[in-house]
């Protein structure tokens, strides 16, 4: 079913009708074949752009899926909703999910909206997977991420900048809780790394006057900026202005953590030379990328979104979920958890994503440089990096 509306706030593909069909009888015994996914993402309201490539990654891995051989037997259907970038919202519709009976759900949602809507599946012991990128430590026994975290990219990110020339870093960052919380990463891994913090500035949303603080980082004696700026109008008017003053050219780096691929093309050649650590760039060149990028094409034509390490993880997402399934031989909740914990995708557009009983995900993390045309160009890999211990390393999985 294709979403023709960002306004709508609930689509699902899927009735109770047609979930009771999904059981069969064998002898003395119910078996499921095949399950039902709920997805969850903003596919209206100001994250809409992030959730529309989402939702289109998530249903070719389902499409992928199905034409493998599916999920128990049978096909694995998708129950898509949208919580228009609301946490309140994002509570309705995981409680109709959760009152239609899926299996799971994978959600691609901000850290508020997580946090409002995690307790209806642990109310309701159904895993919920996390498709996005956020800054670690939430630990639940449902809960599993799929997007990269910032403590499994913050360390050899800074040693990759410092070697550029810089030991004087200035942080400027979105004021608001995930920005802050990885500026705090930055200054903890700093004094070990050798690394020097001259300067912090925190700016309000949509910020249109960097001035004063483009002097101030001019000031400090920063040679490597560490930008936090989150959204297009922020990152488009500090670049811009940046790049006008001249404080670009004179630092030896800039290294972003939040200015994803589609951000970069608004920002333009303003940004050009500055590099971002992320575990996907849609410019990728590999193969397993390039045939992701493919798929998108054949199923969507011209209404394919833009993919970046804020969509992406959506495909990878549904493959472990449909992989752990299969492994585990049962939709029972215990037993998915479990195997969730033992599976990994090969074939992710960014090479490989294993699962740990950490309830994080080890990946690769890749250096990408901004072109003068609006693109990133990886320029190095970090290799497969795995999360620090977020979660209790012996977890448990059945339900206390």
């Amino acid at each position: 079913m294709r979403l023709n509306s960002r306004g709508r706030t609930f689509l699902a593909t899927l009735a109770l009708a047609s979930a009771a069909a999904m059981w069969s009888t064998g002898p003395g015994t119910a078996q499921q074949n095949g399950a039902t996914l709920g997805f969850v993402a903003e596919l209206s309201g100001p994250a809409s752009l992030f959730g529309e490539a989402a939702l289109q990654a998530a249903e070719l891995a389902v499409q992928e899926i199905n034409a493998a051989g599916g999920v128990l037997g049978g096909d694995l259907k998708l129950a898509v909703a949208d919580d228009a970038t609301d946490p309140n919202i994002a509570r309705q519709v995981w409680e109709k999910l959760v009152n239609d009976g899926v299996n799971g759900i994978v959600f691609r949602e901000t850290s508020a909206a997580r946090v409002a809507a995690l307790p209806i599946a642990e109310a309701a012991d159904i895993p919920a997977i996390y498709a996005n990128d956020y800054e670690g430590g939430d630990c639940r026994r449902v809960l599993y991420t799929a997007g990269e975290i910032e403590p499994q990219k913050i360390a050899p990110y800074l040693e990759f900048l410092k070697k550029k020339g810089g030991t004087k870093f200035f942080i400027l960052a979105t004021d608001y809780n995930w920005a802050r919380i990885t500026a705090d990463m930055v200054r903890n891994a700093a004094p070990d790394l050798g690394i020097e913090i001259v300067g912090e500035e925190y700016t309000p949303f949509n910020t249109t006057d960097y001035g004063p603080i483009i002097t101030k980082i001019r000031n400090s004696g920063a040679d490597i900026l560490f930008s936090g700026l989150v959204g297009g109008p922020d990152n488009v008017a500090f670049f811009k202005q940046a790049r006008s003053a001249g404080l670009s050219q004179s630092l030896k780096a800039v290294g972003n953590i939040a200015l994803d691929d589609t951000t970069l093309a608004a920002v333009g050649d303003a940004a050009a030379g500055t590099y971002m650590a992320a575990s996907y760039f849609m410019t990728d060149t590999s193969e397993s990328n390039q045939a992701f990028l493919e798929a998108l094409k054949s199923k969507y034509g011209d209404n394919m979104k833009a993919q970046g390490y804020l969509s992406e993880p959506a495909y990878d997402a549904v493959h472990l979920y449909a992989l752990a399934v299969n492994k585990a031989g049962t939709t029972d909740t215990s037993a998915v958890l479990k195997a969730l914990s033992e599976v990994e995708f090969t074939k992710s557009p960014k090479g490989t994503i294993r699962m740990t009983a950490d309830r994080h995900a080890a990946m690769p993390i890749f250096i990408a440089e901004a072109q003068s045309d609006g693109t990133y160009a990886v320029v190095e890999s970090l290799g497969m990096q795995e999360a620090p211990q977020q979660c209790d390393p012996q977890p448990a999985f059945d339900k206390n």
